[in-house]
């Protein structure tokens, strides 16, 4: 069997993806957009370093861009096997896919509106929407067939796909419908080995879904080790910050803007503003969800009740919807968003969440310049990206176009990440005791990476490898 580490390695967080070459079996598990500096996605229009008209499989960890992003790209350039996932997974990924085919279009008719400005004694054809989007990766129109390909499972059952592979998932606790991968084979030798993908982790202990699965055994594993180099702020203490903004921002009748990530982050802010309001804790603020992909993400969350944990689970009992409380409003239209743009005593979560495009960007022009303004991150920020700039204390960004200044208050909140700690994913590992052979160390940049990769040496006394692009493994 052999394993080839194309993307989310060599210090890259994004564009996840990992060719699995078994004796008659061919997996690919994901197929992630890259986001951030422009050299990194500049990769997204790259060939693929395969023929995906030889995969096999298609095995999606969660639907994250960057675990989903170049879908539908494997799917033009010739894939015709089947996506293996979820249900939640395949209902996220459709709108995730059909929101970055969107985006795709939008960017692609400002690219050939302003070169024909820039040359218009050039010849028109008369392309129309083909031309509109001719510098797209792909488009909605590409989404459906997509959606034809997947076949759902249940976690925890165990499948046999071909004579020579079984794979079960296991939660993931990272967004809903997250899965690590169990993949058993047949080696060379004629034994049966087993690898197991991670994916994305979640935290222990978060709100809403269920928390990660611990695996007994394995010969090899693959990490991910975005927050490898460090731990996260106690949640409690994230809570009380979170609360702490949230009544000075009360109590000044100033404004809040969290750059939101649409699945998973958006609805766990929600359920806590909700216990926030119902217990009294803020009084006089309005909130608002400005984020179509958000609001549809929130509507999936309300259909797979089943991925919830014990506490939210008690909280639909009991007759609380934790996505709606005395306050919020859910603002779908262009026009909403702009008529919200200069609230104060107002809370506004809104996409994307590394300040990459979307509402959000009108938003943080309207309130950067303003000392009272609050802007709260949540998530991992990837370099290259506005979001990034601003947690490392840029003073002046430009925002289509225009130099805003910074004096808004920045505030980041690693608490509420959706990604495990270095503690979380070293006590992850330790559940395989000393079975795996190697443990491959994905998905962080350079030190992150580093870092988890010696604890796991010196800690776990396993064999720890930070695999570099391209590279590929023979595994007995």
């Amino acid at each position: 069997m052999k394993i080839k580490f194309m993307g989310a390695t060599g210090g890259i967080v994004t564009g996840s993806s990992y060719l699995l070459q078994f004796a008659n079996t061919t997996i690919l598990v994901d197929c992630g957009m890259y986001q951030g500096e422009e050299h990194v996605e500049r990769l997204n229009a790259e060939p693929f370093p395969y023929d995906p008209a030889k995969v096999d499989y298609l095995f999606l960890t969660h639907a994250h861009l960057d675990h989903v992003g170049l879908v539908p790209k494997l799917v033009k350039h010739g894939f015709t096997g089947k996506i293996i996932s979820t249900d939640a997974t395949k209902s996220l990924a459709e709108i995730i896919m059909m929101d970055a085919a969107k985006i795709q279009e939008e960017d692609a008719y400002y690219r050939s509106d302003e070169r024909r400005s820039n040359h218009s004694n050039e010849h028109d054809d008369g392309g129309g929407q083909q031309a509109q989007v001719g510098g797209a990766l792909y488009t909605r129109a590409d989404i459906p067939a997509v959606m034809e390909k997947f076949e759902t499972h249940p976690i925890g059952q165990q499948i046999k796909v071909t004579s020579d592979v079984t794979f079960r998932m296991r939660e993931a606790g990272h967004i809903l419908g997250a899965v690590s991968f169990e993949i058993w084979y047949t080696s060379s030798q004629g034994r049966e080995r087993k690898i197991v993908m991670s994916g994305d982790l979640g935290q222990t202990g978060a709100r809403i879904i269920k928390d990660p699965d611990f695996i007994r055994e394995a010969d090899y594993v693959v990490i991910e080790s975005t927050y490898g180099g460090r731990n996260h702020k106690d949640k409690n203490s994230t809570l009380l910050e979170f609360l702490a903004i949230l009544q000075d921002a009360a109590k000044e009748k100033s404004r809040v803007i969290i750059p939101t990530f649409a699945v998973e982050r958006a609805q766990e802010l929600l359920y806590e503003i909700n216990l926030f309001v119902e217990r009294g804790l803020v009084k006089g603020l309005k909130y608002f969800v400005d984020s179509p992909l958000a609001i549809k993400a929130t509507e999936i969350f309300r259909m797979y009740k089943n991925y919830y944990d014990e506490d939210a689970v008690s909280m639909l009992n009991a007759g609380d919807d934790p996505f709606m409380f005395r306050g919020l409003e859910y603002t779908e239209s262009v026009h909403d968003s702009r008529r919200i743009a200069g609230e104060r005593g107002a809370v506004i979560m809104a996409g994307s969440g590394m300040c990459t495009g979307g509402r959000v960007l009108h938003h943080l022009m309207n309130a950067l310049p303003h000392k009272d303004a609050h802007i709260v991150f949540v998530g991992f920020q990837v370099p290259g990206t506005l979001g990034r700039r601003l947690v490392d204390g840029a003073t002046m960004v430009r925002i289509h176009g225009v130099d805003i200044p910074v004096r808004a208050q920045m505030h980041t909140l690693n608490g509420f990440s959706a990604h495990a700690d270095q503690h979380d994913l070293l006590y992850w590992l330790r559940s395989f005791g000393h079975s795996p052979r190697e443990v491959f160390i994905t998905h962080g940049d350079q030190t992150n990476r580093t870092i988890l990769a010696q604890l796991v040496r010196d800690d776990l006394q396993l064999n720890a490898v930070t695999p570099e692009p391209g590279q590929e493994y023979e595994l007995d």
